[in-house]
C-alpha cells in the first residue's frame, strides 16, 4: 500500500511545501522586478542565469546525492532558498536580480531530483506508476495553493509574497529534517558500479528528449507567462494566480488516475498519444484572446498532461541503475533544462516580433520531441519484454509462456 510507504509520502509532503512557496513568487517575481526597473533583457537574463545555474549545479548534486544521504542534500538546499528568497526585498540594483536567480538555480538542483530518487528507491516498478501519479499530485498542490496565495498577498504588496515564500521554505526544510528517513545512501563501490555510462543507454536519451521538449515551457513560463496574461489577456495580477493554479488543481486530481493508467499499459504508448495531444493547446493559447477561455485550456491542457508525466517518470525509474538513479534524475533536468534555457533566450525575442510566436515555436518542438523521443522509449520497452520473456523461458516450459510478454 503506497499510503503506508513513509519514504514516499514524506518526499510528497516535503515537495508540497516546498512548492506552495515556490508557487506564492512565481506569478510575481517578474513584476516584482519590473517595479524595481528591470527592463525586458534583464527579465529574461533573470530566468536564463537560474536555468543556467540549475543545468550547471544538477549532475555534481545529483552525483552527491548517489553518494551521501538524500535527505540532507535536501534540507541545504531548502535552507538557501529560504534566505535567498527574503534577500530580494533589499535589491535595488535591477542587476542583482540576476545574480540571486543564479545562486537559487543551484539550491534549487538539491531538492527535486533527489525527491524523485527516493521514490524510485523505495516503491518497486509495478507501483512506480501509481508512486509518480501520487507525487505529481502533491508537487502541484504547490502550483496550485503557492500561485493563488501568491497573487492575494500581493494585492497587498509585492513583499508579502516573498515573506510568505520564506516561510513556505523553512517549514518544507523543518518537515524534510523530521519526515524523510535517515537512510545511508549507497557505497562508493556500489555507485561505481552503476557506470557512468550507463547513463546514457538508448532508453534513458529517449527519455532525456521528452525532457527537452516539455521543459520548454518552463522557459516561457519564468519569462513570460506573466507578461503574457498582464498585458496581452489584460489580466489582473490575481488573475494570473489563477491562470497558475488552473494548471495545478486538475493535475492535482488526474495525475493518480494517470498513474494507475501507467501501471497497466505500455508506457511509450501513453506518453506518444497524450504527448501529441497537447500540440492543439500550443497553437490555441496563441491565437485566443480571451482570458476565461485560456484558463479553461490551460486546466483542459493540464489534465493530458497528467496521463502522459507518470508514464515518463515511471519509465525513467525503471531504466535507471539501481546505484545511479539520483545521477539520471540530474542528466534528465540538466537536459531539460537545456530545453528551457534556449527557451527562455530565443521566445523573449520571438514575442518581442509577436506574442503569438512562442506558442508556435514551443508546440513544434513539443511534438517532435514526442515523436523522437517515444520511438526511443519503444524500441527500448520492447527489449525489455523480449529479454524478460526469455529469461522466463529458461526457467520454464515453452507453453508455459506468453507469446510476447507484453502488457497491453
Amino acid at each position: 500500500m503506497l499510503w503506508r510507504n513513509r519514504p514516499l509520502l514524506a518526499a510528497c509532503v516535503v515537495v508540497a511545501a516546498t512548492y506552495i512557496g515556490v508557487g506564492m513568487v512565481g506569478p510575481v517575481r517578474v513584476l516584482f522586478a519590473e517595479s524595481r526597473g528591470a527592463s525586458l533583457a534583464v527579465i529574461g537574463a533573470m530566468g536564463s542565469s537560474y536555468l543556467i545555474a540549475n543545468f550547471l549545479g544538477q549532475y555534481p548534486i545529483g552525483s552527491l546525492a548517489d553518494r551521501w544521504n538524500r535527505k540532507w542534500i535536501i534540507a541545504i538546499g531548502l535552507g538557501a532558498q529560504a534566505i535567498l528568497t527574503i534577500a530580494y526585498l533589499a535589491v535595488t540594483d535591477p542587476l542583482v536580480f540576476v545574480g540571486l536567480r543564479f545562486v537559487e538555480g543551484i539550491a534549487g538542483a538539491c531538492v527535486l531530483g533527489p525527491a524523485r530518487a527516493i521514490v524510485a528507491d523505495s516503491v518497486a516498478d509495478a507501483e512506480r506508476g501509481r508512486a509518480y501519479g501520487l507525487f505529481e499530485a502533491f508537487f502541484n498542490a504547490g502550483f496550485l495553493f503557492g500561485p493563488a496565495f501568491g497573487g492575494f498577498i500581493a494585492g497587498f504588496g509585492y513583499g508579502e509574497a516573498f515573506i510568505g515564500s520564506f516561510a513556505l521554505r523553512v517549514l518544507g526544510l523543518i518537515l524534510a529534517v523530521a519526515l524523510i528517513p535517515d537512510l545511508r545512501s549507497k557505497t562508493p563501490h556500489q555507485v561505481a558500479a552503476g557506470g557512468e555510462a550507463r547513463l546514457f543507454s538508448r532508453g534513458l536519451v529517449g527519455a532525456y528528449i521528452l525532457a527537452f521538449g516539455d521543459y520548454i515551457w518552463l522557459g516561457f513560463d519564468l519569462t513570460l507567462f506573466a507578461l503574457w496574461f498582464r498585458f496581452h489577456l489584460d489580466a489582473a495580477i490575481v488573475v494570473i494566480g489563477i491562470g497558475s493554479a488552473a494548471w495545478a488543481l486538475p493535475s492535482i486530481l488526474i495525475s493518480p488516475v494517470g498513474g494507475r493508467v501507467a501501471d497497466r499499459f505500455r508506457r511509450w504508448r501513453l506518453i506518444l498519444i497524450f504527448g501529441l495531444a497537447q500540440i492543439p493547446f500550443y497553437v490555441a493559447y496563441g491565437v485566443i484572446p480571451s482570458v476565461i477561455v485560456v484558463i479553461v485550456l490551460i486546466a483542459a491542457h493540464s489534465i493530458v498532461y497528467s496521463f502522459m508525466m507518470p508514464a515518463i517518470d515511471a519509465y525513467l525509474a525503471a531504466m535507471s541503475p539501481a546505484a545511479a538513479r539520483a545521477r539520471v534524475q540530474s542528466v534528465y533536468a540538466t537536459t531539460g533544462l537545456a530545453g528551457a534555457f534556449l527557451a527562455s533566450a530565443i521566445l523573449p525575442i520571438l514575442y518581442g516580433y509577436d506574442y503569438r510566436l512562442p506558442f508556435f515555436v514551443m508546440g513544434a518542438v513539443f511534438g517532435l520531441c514526442v515523436l523522437i523521443g517515444t520511438r526511443l522509449v519503444r524500441h527500448s520497452e520492447r527489449k525489455v519484454a523480449i529479454d524478460g520473456a526469455v529469461a522466463v523461458t529458461s526457467l520454464t516450459r515453452p507453453t508455459d509462456v506468453a507469446p510476447s510478454g507484453e502488457l497491453r
